[in-house]
């Protein structure tokens, strides 16, 4: 029997256009957009598991690039940072609100997300299903990030439930891939129509 829904953040709770953050950064610091046309590399991985902080993300990413005198402007990375968080602090109210119904219907809500701690210093009191959820699991606080198996495990024992009474919605392949593994009964993100369908089809 189902018992949880469990959701990602970034690109399902979140209204996040990343071709928009790359241009807003580049805008912001006057760098071409190619710079950061990849932010989702090693060094956001260890961002996402609390090992660094965004400011040592951006440093990395600049000195890669051979914008060395960048990488050293404090000033500069904490902008970038700022930039970055606030683009991923939109949400989809529709999704949101479909997760903290659900949650009324006597079903737990759960958060599994690959998130920095930066992010939740700022912006984790303003966003409702994180601060409804029975369970939040973050990257950053864990030091795992998905698709690691441990992670999963965390936000199940978080939640009291098994891995088959749970419903697991992520926007990546890798994500979803590890969850079916462990036995979740894990969908690809692709909207919320979808979604709801996939839900009432583990609830038949």
């Amino acid at each position: 029997m189902i018992k949880a829904l469990i959701l990602d953040y970034g690109n399902v709770i979140s209204l996040t256009n990343t071709g928009a953050i790359d241009a807003a950064l580049a805008a912001s610091v006057g760098l071409p957009p190619e710079v950061f046309n990849n932010l989702f590399t090693a060094h956001r991985q260890d961002f996402d598991r609390g090992v660094i902080s965004g400011e040592e993300m951006y440093s990395r990413i600049l000195k890669e690039h051979g914008y060395e005198k960048e990488a050293e402007d404090g000033a500069l990375l904490e902008k970038l940072v700022a930039i970055d968080l606030e683009h991923w602090s939109k949400i989809n109210t529709a999704v949101s609100d479909w997760a903290l119904a659900i949650q009324k219907q006597g079903f737990k809500l759960g958060i599994l997300s690959n998130m920095p701690y930066q992010f939740l210093e700022r912006y984790e009191t303003t966003i409702p299903p994180f601060t409804a959820a029975d369970y939040a699991c973050f990257s950053c606080r864990l030091h795992l990030i998905k698709p690691e198996y441990a992670i999963y495990r965390n936000c199940l024992d978080g939640l009291g439930i098994r891995a088959d009474e749970a419903v697991f919605f992520d926007d990546c392949q890798p994500n979803i891939t590890a969850a079916r593994e462990l036995g979740i009964h894990a969908f690809l993100w692709t909207g919320l129509e979808q979604a709801q369908k996939d839900w009432q089809s583990c609830l038949g």
